[in-house]
């Protein structure tokens, strides 16, 4: 497995075993950027981005790279409509405990190729005037190991 594939799964089940309300987890591949022609049926989703990873070369034929991972949680109901009244119970406040639900699941989680997830910013924006987004940025450490530039060889010298 390649250390981004093992990013990717170990969020994606963290989130799956952590957040049961979750009705999609998936890799970001902009779902809710055209919401006209393909709208997804799923309404409380978290998209996973892994962000550019900036590789640096270590000894011993690996690679260390410092890597930020996104992951937005989009839902529906609610958040923007807490004013004009709302189906959630709790007065649209529920994606408040889905984000802490989120962090609780990532916060600190590692795998064999990287260390620790830590949060280092949210933010939030508007998709479109249905929906609402929500974006957890985490960062890690991300290791490789790069094929050798040479191979050691054994030579013989004949007398």
């Amino acid at each position: 497995m390649t250390p981004r594939k093992e990013l990717f799964t170990k969020i994606q089940e963290a989130l799956k075993n952590g957040v049961q309300e979750l009705e999609l987890v998936d890799l970001q591949r902009k779902q809710f950027a055209n919401p006209e022609k393909n709208y997804p049926s799923y309404w409380t989703s978290a998209l996973i981005d892994i962000k550019a990873i900036r590789w640096e070369s270590m000894v011993e034929n690996k690679q260390e790279g410092e890597c930020t991972v996104d992951v937005t949680l989009y839902c529906k109901d609610g958040w923007l409509d807490q004013h004009d009244g709302t189906a959630d119970a709790n007065g649209g406040l529920t994606e408040i405990d889905l984000i802490d639900a989120m962090v609780e699941s990532l916060q600190f989680l590692k795998g064999d190729y990287f260390k620790p997830l830590e949060l280092n910013n949210e933010s939030s924006e508007d998709v479109d005037s249905e929906i609402m987004s929500y974006t957890l940025s985490f960062t890690t450490l991300i290791y490789r190991r790069v094929n050798p530039r040479y191979s050691n060889r054994t030579i013989t010298i004949n007398p």
